[in-house]
């Protein structure tokens, strides 16, 4: 079984309101597209400036495909230009809960 897909994207924010409108467009255009699951906006505790935009994905071709839509070019990529530059994709190997461990294998191999 392969694990879902997550991208996270940190800001540093200086202007709330204008990042925030931005923020729901962008997510706005993504739930649209076809493998997304859900998205989050996190603020971080210690650091008032910092946000997270968390999204998960059935699988990594769908993250991808969702990004490199026209919709995407046009919507997302001029938000995500503002973002910190870090790696913002990850894959799920592991999920536990209080009763279950679930293990998953990976989809993305080196170089994709």
């Amino acid at each position: 079984m392969i694990g879902t897909f997550h991208s996270i994207w940190k800001f540093e924010v200086s202007d709330l309101v204008n990042w925030n409108t931005n923020a729901k467009a962008a997510l706005v255009i993504l739930q649209t597209q076809q493998g997304f699951i859900r998205a989050n906006i996190i603020h971080s505790a210690d650091e008032s400036q910092i946000y997270v935009v968390q999204t998960d994905w059935s699988d990594v071709g769908s993250y991808r495909r969702a990004l490199g839509s026209m919709e995407a070019k046009i919507g997302v990529w001029p938000f995500l230009a503002e973002m910190k530059d870090e790696p913002t994709a990850f894959e799920k190997l592991l999920e536990m809960t209080s009763g279950e461990l679930i293990e998953f294998e990976t989809s993305v191999t080196d170089g994709s």
